[in-house]
């Protein structure tokens, strides 16, 4: 049991070098399957849990204080990577909503159209 908030840092960290090394391929943050975000908070949250559980003798120990640091490298990146999804779906957004405006403007000028002819 000694040993478990360790290995969860170390799993967690895993998942996230992983995940984020595949989505630097990605251009589109939209093609993330569906319950990324969620199994991203998952993990998180583990390793909050194992953050509070790690004993004073683990956490003085050189092989934590490693773990940990890849860990935190690991988040700085997530939230790097992160802000640029979240850049990228507003753009999106913005893009949609005048697409859609344009979509109404049609609309209405096809609407007018059929009550003049």
């Amino acid at each position: 049991m000694e040993r478990e908030p360790l290995r969860v840092v170390r799993e967690a960290r895993t998942s996230l070098t992983v995940w984020l090394d595949a989505v630097r391929k990605l251009s589109d943050p939209a093609a993330q399957p569906r319950g990324t975000v969620k199994r991203l908070s998952a993990l998180l949250q583990s390793v909050s849990v194992a953050l509070q559980d790690a004993s004073p003798a683990l956490t003085a120990s050189s092989e934590w204080k490693q773990e940990t640091a890849l860990y935190a490298e690991a988040l700085r990146e997530l939230r790097a990577r992160l802000s640029n999804f979240e850049i990228a779906l507003r753009i999106r957004q913005n893009q949609m909503r005048g697409t859609q405006a344009n979509l109404r403007v049609a609309r209405s000028w096809s609407d007018l159209a059929k009550h003049i002819g």
